[in-house]
Order: structure tokens, then C-alpha cells, then sequence
């Protein structure tokens, strides 16, 4: 319930903001995307490759990953990726990637599997956190952003969350799987860390300018220094939020024109370039999963 009232809510914030909007009503609209997809054919071809280039980071990273436990191909990597991420569409959190991964592999492997995993997606979250973290700090310093007492309660909830998961993890620690978790991770080889960590930088810094391209395209005028802050922001606001990935370009949507009102883009605008790089990074690359999907065959298999 918590998932979907965030989704829709986010829906009914967009469509406020659309309703009154007069280009959503006149011809303003088609000729937005005329200009993407007929005038600035270069930079649309340089969209589809950084979405690319961010996947091959992506799959590179996942091969890095399991070459501790067992190496295998670029391609199978990649079939790995590609289809975990098209039963993670469905799921909160991406955790239909986790499985969708450990039945690659035999039954011995898998939980070591699903650690590794566990480690992508959290040097994922933290080059997220930790660059948010900064374009937070120049949004909240260089805007005058008011915040009216149902958003401190909204606040306070987010605190509560963090304060009962900051027990739980508490709680995690005692058990037997998570020392283990902690031993099997101490035990990687540092250029393994590294290299995962380096991957994820990569990516997040190429889908975050793909989104600064974007509005470079629809003649936003905002400088650079201050459309990448409030990117980055809104990619840190957004990764707070447990949402389904088939919805996340309502929830990035959303939280996009709140933030770039202050820089007075247009609503339109940021649906347009939301919906666009969903597409791109998410429903495209699931779309190539899907296939890998429907010709996977599980490994039952244990290894000596």
C-alpha cells in the first residue's frame, strides 16, 4: 500500500501540474519532439549510446563480481543482466534481479551469488547517496526552499524508517548469515572493490548527463554546474523511495519538476525527458532481457 500510494501520488502531482499547463493543449508539444527526433538526430544517436555505454558498465560490473566465484563470458554477463532486469521491473527495490541472477548459477554458488549482487546494487547506492548528498547541499544553499509542516511530517516518517531499519540492521548482525555475508565480502580482492566501485561512478555519471543532454536539447538555458545539483538530487531523493521499476519514471517525474520549479523549466518539460530516459535505460534494455528470459534454462546442478 505504502508502494502504490507513492506512485500514484507522485501520478496526481504530475497531473496537477500538467493540467493548467498551456503546452500540454497546444502545438508547443509536437514541436519538442520534433526537435529530438528530426533536428538533432546526432544528439539522439549519442542518447541511445550513452544508454550503452551505461549497460556495458553495468553488465562489466557484474562479471567483475562473479569472477570470484566463477568466471564466464562478456555474453553471459550480459544475458545475466539484461533478463534479471526485466523480472526487476516488477519488483520494489530491484530484489526480482537477485533471483533472476542466482538460478543462473548452481545451487551451491547461489547465496554467494546473491551477495555479490547485493554488493553491485550497494556501491550503486553509494556513489548515488554520496553525490546526492552534495547536490542537496547546494539546492538547500543556493534556493530559497520553504518546507510547510505536512512536509516535516513527511520528514519525520523518513526518519522513523531509517531509525527501525537502523535496528534491524542491528539485529541482522547477529546472525549467522550476515557474519558470513561479512566474511565472504572481506575476503574479495581489493581490485574486485574497486573496480565495482569505479563501474558504478561510470554509469551514474553517464545517465546523469544524459539527462543534463536532454535538457541541453529542449533549450532549458540552465547552466551546468546547477542542472547537474539538482540532478543529482533528484536521484538521491528518488533512490529513498521504495518503488516498483516499472514506475520510476512517475516518481523521478514527480520529484523533477519540483525541483527544477526553482530554475522555472517547464513541467512538460521534465515528464518529457523522464519518460525518455526510462525508456532508454529502463524499458528498452528490458525489452533485450526479455528474450534471454524466455530462452533461460535454470541450473539445478551442484558443483563438486
Amino acid at each position: 500500500m505504502i508502494k502504490l500510494s507513492i506512485v500514484f501520488g507522485a501520478g496526481f502531482f504530475i497531473y496537477q501540474r500538467l493540467r493548467t499547463n498551456e503546452l500540454w493543449q497546444s502545438e508547443v508539444l509536437f514541436e519538442q519532439l520534433e526537435t529530438l527526433f528530426y533536428s538533432n538526430w546526432k544528439s539522439l544517436f549519442l542518447l541511445f549510446t550513452m544508454s550503452f555505454i551505461n549497460w556495458f558498465f553495468e553488465i562489466l560490473k557484474w562479471q567483475t563480481l562473479v569472477k570470484s566465484v566463477q568466471n564466464i563470458s562478456f555474453y553471459k554477463a550480459l544475458s545475466q543482466s539484461l533478463s534479471s532486469h526485466t523480472l526487476s521491473l516488477i519488483t520494489p527495490f530491484k530484489v526480482g534481479e537477485y533471483g533472476g541472477k542466482a538460478l543462473y548459477f548452481p545451487k551451491n554458488l547461489r547465496k554467494k551469488v546473491l551477495v555479490l549482487n547485493l554488493i553491485g546494487n550497494l556501491a550503486q547506492l553509494l556513489v548515488t547517496l554520496l553525490v546526492g548528498l552534495v547536490g542537496l547541499y547546494y539546492f538547500f544553499t543556493h534556493f530559497n526552499v520553504t518546507i510547510n509542516p505536512h512536509k516535516i511530517r513527511r520528514i519525520g516518517y523518513v526518519v522513523a524508517f531509517i531509525i527501525l531499519a537502523f535496528f534491524s540492521v542491528q539485529k541482522m548482525k547477529k546472525s549467522a548469515y550476515y557474519r558470513r555475508a561479512i566474511l565472504f565480502y572481506s575476503k574479495l580482492e581489493w581490485t574486485i572493490k574497486f573496480k565495482t566501485l569505479f563501474y558504478s561512478l561510470v554509469r551514474y555519471l553517464v545517465f546523469s548527463h544524459q539527462f543534463y543532454l536532454l535538457l541541453h536539447i529542449f533549450n532549458t538555458g540552465i547552466p551546468y554546474p546547477t542542472a547537474m545539483m539538482l540532478i543529482f538530487s533528484m536521484y538521491f531523493i528518488a533512490t529513498m523511495l521504495p518503488v516498483i521499476s516499472l514506475f520510476d519514471f512517475v516518481i523521478k517525474g514527480s520529484i523533477a519538476i519540483y525541483l527544477f520549479s526553482f530554475v522555472q523549466v517547464n513541467e512538460l518539460t521534465i515528464v518529457l525527458i523522464s519518460t525518455l530516459l526510462w525508456f532508454l535505460n529502463f524499458a528498452l534494455p528490458a525489452l533485450v532481457g526479455s528474450y534471454f528470459v524466455l530462452i533461460f534454462k535454470p541450473n539445478y546442478k551442484s558443483n563438486p
